[in-house]
């Protein structure tokens, strides 16, 4: 039995290393050519389920096991994790990323969602119950909810049925403030600025070396709207930049038992997640212990929509990375 210390110190370093698998998925994420089979003559690559199996382009496909899912959420809002009192609200997910613990090959894969990606997303009531779906950006899902528990469930769905209704186990969602926080517990983080953001902060102009630290990291990872391409991709790029000089920080940062304490007392109001203390366990354990296998991202084209950017993503690219992720040939 854990004493109330050692427990607080546990969900610390869970919490680190969800957020620290978050940002290596990021770091890695480059353009990937999906691995595709010959195609056959008739039809498209074709899902659909019978029993247990999945057929693409004919060919039977079983569900893959030993594989536990998690969705990692980062939200564009900034204060503490709290319900907005009724089942909507204005936070949107800005950061989606699916992590993938293979436990049979001991390895992890990572799959990166752009959040303007355009699906179906169940609409909740004013009662809190499913009532239709909207035809939306991915990230809208969560504002249909109350900002915590009720919003997470229903952006886990979306990503769900995004993915063709793949199982995810857990999800951990995290406001705009934790990134700052271990920002600057960090003593800030030094990068070349890739592209030119002088219109958020003067300093950051393109290829500068800056030590960005406080509400300028936040000008840095999220500014989009006022640039002059203003698409996610872009920003994602950014969030590259970033984020690899974060890693590199933190691996030259020692890790005492003071520091991460104190990162959980600083960013605990500021995340949320369903895992257990069991999950939560097993996952510190597989994150420090397995390897990185791939780190795939689906393809597909972004467009200046009526009001907002919006990403069409392509259903083979899609279907593709869902077939290889989460399933394996049927004998």
């Amino acid at each position: 039995m854990m004493n109330k210390t050692n427990l607080r110190k546990f969900f610390a370093l869970a919490a680190l290393l969800l957020v620290f698998g978050a940002i290596a998925g990021i770091l890695f994420f480059v353009e990937h050519e999906l691995r595709t089979d010959t195609e056959p003559e008739k039809g498209a690559l074709d899902i659909m389920r019978e029993k247990e199996v999945v057929y693409f382009n004919g060919e039977a496909y079983m569900p893959r096991t030993g594989v536990t899912s998690y969705l990692v959420i980062g939200l564009d809002t900034d204060g503490e994790m709290k319900s907005s009192g009724s089942y909507n609200n204005t936070a949107q997910s800005d950061f989606l990323l699916l992590l993938l613990m293979d436990r049979k090959e001991k390895r992890y894969t990572l799959l990166h969602l752009n959040r303007d990606t355009m699906t179906d997303i169940d609409q909740i009531d004013v009662r809190g119950q499913r009532a239709g779906t909207a035809y939306e950006q991915l990230a809208l899902a969560h504002t249909y909810g109350d900002g915590m528990q009720v919003s997470c469930e229903n952006t886990v769905r979306a990503v769900s049925n995004l993915l063709y209704g793949v199982t995810i186990d857990h999800y951990l969602a995290m406001t705009l403030d934790a990134v700052p926080i271990l920002n600057d517990m960090l003593g800030g983080v030094t990068v070349t600025v890739p592209q030119d953001l002088t219109a958020v902060d003067p300093a950051l102009r393109e290829g500068a070396v800056v030590t960005l630290k406080g509400s300028q990291t936040e000008h840095f990872i999220r500014s989009r709207g006022s640039l002059a391409d203003s698409s996610n991709l872009a920003r994602m790029e950014r969030q590259k930049v970033y984020l690899s000089a974060l890693i590199q920080t933190v691996a030259e940062r020692e890790m005492t038992d003071d520091f991460v304490n104190d990162v959980f007392e600083r960013i605990s109001p500021y995340v949320l997640t369903d895992g257990n203390l069991n999950a939560l366990s097993e996952l510190s354990k597989q994150l420090t212990s397995y390897s990185l296998d791939r780190i795939l991202s689906p393809e597909g084209e972004a467009v200046v929509g009526r009001d907002f950017m919006e990403f069409y993503v392509d259903d083979d690219s899609l279907k593709t990375i869902v077939a290889d992720l989460f399933y394996t040939r049927a004998d």
